[in-house]
């Protein structure tokens, strides 16, 4: 019986410190790839030099977005299946096998499980307040769930389509700030989106307040342009109308951030106990505050002041 032909497809950009890692894991698969491409956004660290250590097809974009990287490989792809994934990604060995099973009839995308593996103290304590469900709701690209489930959206770094499926809805937009997200929604209409546990990659994202910054506000900004109305958007809804109650009920007010401080601090507290360390206790409510503003600020910025394009410069 003939094996599944499966383009692993990897963007890159300055990621001498971790390509090599990837591609080893990716070559190592129980699934052997049937090409492995990476599209660089013109790196100037080594990048390429060290990826063409492997057998892997090389190729450039000059959209500078991860969009357009994605864009570029599967219209170069000659295989029926199109996995991602990214440098700081570590696949385990059977990630494409279980990946390839769950694409069915009805399924037109999967994904797997993410696990950070980052050390760094603030890296960390966003990595472990993404784990929580205050921290990511039901996201899989944040938390890890032990079973099988039907989504709305799965991980950019870590996915499996048909590549005549994305082909068919006309690809990548190749400026969406975040292009799983569009990519995601419009897949939808068509099929299932299917989590499995059981493909996963290990994640080194150094992941420090400033880029969480960053990104959280984005997040809010592709959440409300691709209008995926999941539990995520409660917080941004919620906020207005609790600031109105200030008119007319300011003790709503009052009590809505009396409960909202108890549970962020019991989460520090949670983290404390199991990492025996107290800075977690700071940092934990730290983070989900930065996290739940910003994710605010971005979501009624872009309900309010929609951008054209959503462009994202790596």
């Amino acid at each position: 019986m003939n094996e599944p032909r499966v383009s692993v497809i990897i963007p890159v950009k300055n990621e001498a410190a971790k390509i090599e890692q990837c591609l080893e894991a990716v070559f190592s698969q129980s699934l052997k790839p049937y090409e492995v491409i990476i599209v660089d956004g013109h790196s100037t660290d080594g990048t390429v030099e060290r990826a063409q250590k492997f057998p892997a097809k090389v190729l450039y974009e000059d959209y500078h977005t991860r969009g357009g990287a994605r864009q570029v490989g599967i219209v170069n792809a000659a295989g029926e299946y199109v996995a991602f994934t990214d440098a700081s990604c570590v696949p385990h060995k059977d990630w494409l096998r279980n990946l390839v099973k769950e694409l069915d009839t009805d399924t037109v995308g999967a994904g797997g499980a993410t696990i950070y593996q980052d050390e760094g103290f603030w890296p960390k304590s966003v990595n472990l307040a993404f784990s929580t469900f205050i921290g990511s709701a039901n996201s899989v690209q944040g938390r890890y769930f032990k079973e099988k489930r039907s989504v709305k959206s799965i991980s950019g770094g870590n996915s499996m389509y048909r590549r005549a499926d994305i082909m068919s809805i006309g690809g990548f937009n190749t400026g969406f700030v975040s292009e799983d997200a569009d990519l995601n929604g419009r897949l939808i209409k068509r099929g299932k989106l299917v989590y499995t546990p059981e493909a996963i990659i290990l994640r080194h994202q150094d992941r420090g307040l400033n880029n969480f910054v960053v990104q959280i506000y984005r997040w809010g900004m592709v959440r409300a342009a691709t209008r995926l109305w999941e539990v995520q958007i409660i917080p941004p809804i919620l906020v207005p109308l609790v600031l109105i109650s200030l008119i007319f009920t300011p003790w709503v007010l009052l009590a809505s951030l009396g409960l909202y401080l108890l549970v962020i601090l019991i989460a520090g507290v949670r983290f404390a106990i199991q990492e025996k360390d107290p800075r977690y206790l700071v940092s934990i409510p730290i983070v989900f505050i930065i996290e739940h503003t910003v994710y605010t600020v971005g979501f009624w910025k872009e309900i309010i002041w929609p951008h054209r394009k959503l462009i994202s410069r790596r």
